[in-house]
């Protein structure tokens, strides 16, 4: 019997060359590192050898379910392959692994023959964490906005699933609830390694390549933690950054009916976000001037959205256009902006503005720091 037509395709692609060139007992290692592979990729696990088998097939609720596990039959099939398993890790890859071996082609095509067997029987069985099945919790409309929730629910995704759980989120992102799709992520992306992360950031960026869509933009700043932002592949930040500057260099808030006349796609940027722009004193330089030289309404739209952010930003390190802008203000006695930088500074006692702006509070006695009454 021909090996190459007989057992499955991928296995075949991942044996071929040790097979080919005769080194048999090689493509028997291979085989079982394919085995290894395709549990651990099905449950998520971690594991190696034995272990990894009693996780993936042990238990009454095992992560691997070959049956329905309700007559005893069912759960002597379970057992059995379960002990098979662990055999050929003890009795074939262990030896070959730790000992020089010289199998014959009668010997490797036995086992990889067998091995083909098992991995149907795993192809066909049944997981525990299925992601569509788990993906109808995090998109449903009863969706409690916790961090414990979420923690919870992410404490289910078998570690290998983490990545492609997040990366599932992002690309359905418009058919869910934003804000519980931030919390659900946010819980994701503290479990997850940096690396991983960093792929689901290849999607992001992919994601923002070409679109000029302001629910594309707008859901991926808000889902995915700014925090993250630097992760997005520079070329397609740096046009997202303009895209975002010429809106809000446009953004205009009417008061009478409390909406934006212009820019309400800036209105998402976080400080964190905007701590991490490419043209960083450009949007200082752009957003102080809107409060500077901007009508009431550009103003409003300033004071309402980005005023909080700007200090944020600026407040260990304050940039020369704020520090100008606040400093003309104190000079000129202008109510709104003195108002502005004492609601800022007055129950915050180290406060590093008390020394930037030291020599100009000693007009202002009245600005002092007071402790919160609570």
């Amino acid at each position: 019997m021909d090996l190459k037509v007989n057992i499955q395709q991928d296995l075949w692609e991942v044996i071929e060359k040790n097979y080919e060139n005769e080194s048999y007992s090689s493509a028997i290692l291979d085989t079982i590192h394919v085995l290894t592979e395709t549990i651990r990729n099905k449950t998520g696990l971690e594991g190696d050898g034995s272990s990894l088998i009693g996780q993936a097939f042990g238990g009454d609720t095992p992560k691997i379910q070959l049956n329905k596990l309700q007559t005893e039959s069912d759960k002597n099939i379970q057992k059995g392959i379960q002990d098979i398993l662990r055999g050929l890790f003890t009795a074939v890859r262990n030896p070959r692994s730790h000992d020089k071996y010289n199998d014959s082609k009668e010997e490797a095509d036995a086992i990889i023959f067998f091995v083909d067997y098992l991995l149907k029987i795993i192809d066909k069985s049944k997981v525990n964490f299925e992601e569509a099945t788990f993906l109808t919790r995090v998109f449903e409309e009863y969706y409690v906005k916790t961090e414990e929730y979420s923690e919870l629910l992410v404490n289910e995704i078998p570690k290998r699933r983490r990545t492609n759980v997040a990366i599932s989120v992002i690309l359905q992102r418009k058919e869910g609830d934003i804000e519980s799709l931030r919390y659900f992520l946010k819980a994701l992306f503290e479990k997850m390694e940096d690396n991983d992360i960093l792929q689901v950031y290849k999607v992001i960026s992919e994601e923002l390549k070409y679109t000029n869509s302001d629910e594309d933009i707008r859901t991926i700043l808000h889902i995915p933690s700014a925090k993250h932002w630097n992760k997005v592949d520079k070329v397609v930040k740096i046009r997202i950054e303009n895209i975002l500057f010429e809106n809000v260099k446009l953004g205009k808030y009417d008061s009478s009916n409390h909406k934006c006349r212009y820019g309400a796609l800036g209105t998402w940027i976080e400080a964190e976000h905007l701590m991490n722009f490419e043209s960083f004193g450009d949007w200082m330089y752009m957003l102080v001037n809107k409060l500077k030289e901007g009508d009431d309404e550009e103003q409003i739209y300033i004071e309402k959205f980005f005023w909080s952010k700007l200090c944020e930003v600026n407040s260990h390190n304050i940039d020369y256009w704020l520090k100008s802008y606040i400093e003309d203000g104190m000079k000129r006695k202008d109510e709104r902006i003195i108002k502005k930088l004492k609601s800022e500074i007055m129950f915050v006692d180290n406060h590093p503005w008390w020394n930037v702006f030291e020599e100009e509070l000693r007009n202002f006695p009245e600005i002092k720091y007071c402790e919160l009454p609570f």
